[in-house]
């Protein structure tokens, strides 16, 4: 009777670690830029995309490789992502890069990245536009907000021909080898994901000890 009480304590303080652990996912993740098809980049990982929730809105943080640079050239956007829900491209704000490269920017709906397929949405330069050579690109990270959005809506992947991926980007090089990057691995939890459910793992333990020697 003591191992059945034991085991049914373990049972519930486990689903309320990991219904905590779920929640914590839903706050924030992050997808490794682990893709392309441009040999001159060298084996990867060659960024990465972090999502934080922000009450009802979502922070995007575009990180790339120390010789990487943001361009928009050809059939590329700049950056290019998926989002479900009800977000449409008048929610997706303050899109900023770290060197404050002047050019006015434009988020379009439904636009292809290749060889990553096509995305819901994509941001693209419009006027004094940066598109490699003596200019350089954008310098990341790159950074804006999704208004009315949650991190969990940004867990899809791309549709059409290509490698199906969650995000993708258009960047260049030091040789000036321009080209897209894509994540095509789903999200990885946030170090403090893990933290809690380390400490839940251990409330599991010296829970249901002592509820077990008090009987």
């Amino acid at each position: 009777m003591k191992f059945q009480k034991f085991a049914g304590v373990m049972a519930a303080v486990a689903f309320m670690t990991f219904a905590a652990v779920d929640r914590a996912v839903a706050q924030s993740a992050t997808y490794s830029l682990n893709s392309t098809a441009v040999s001159a980049f060298s084996p990867g990982p060659y960024g990465s995309v972090t999502l934080t929730q922000s009450f009802s809105d979502v922070l995007v943080s575009v990180a790339l490789r120390s010789d990487l640079n943001f361009v928009n050239t050809g059939s590329h956007s700049i950056f290019s992502f998926n989002l479900g829900g009800v977000s449409s491209a008048s929610d997706i704000t303050g899109i900023t890069f770290a060197n404050g490269l002047g050019g006015s920017f434009n988020v379009a709906s439904g636009t292809s990245n290749p060889p990553f397929g096509t995305f819901s949405y994509a941001i693209n330069c419009s006027s004094d536009c940066a598109h490699g050579g003596s200019g350089g690109g954008y310098v990341d990270p790159l950074n804006f907000k999704v208004k009315n959005a949650t991190v969990s809506e940004f867990g899809q992947l791309s549709t059409g021909s290509g490698t199906a991926a969650y995000f993708a980007a258009d960047v260049i090089n030091l040789k000036g080898n321009t080209g897209a990057i894509g994540a095509t691995v789903s999200a990885v939890p946030e170090p403090d994901t893990y933290a809690m459910l380390l400490a839940g793992l251990g409330l599991i333990g010296f829970t249901a000890r002592r509820r077990w020697l008090s009987k």
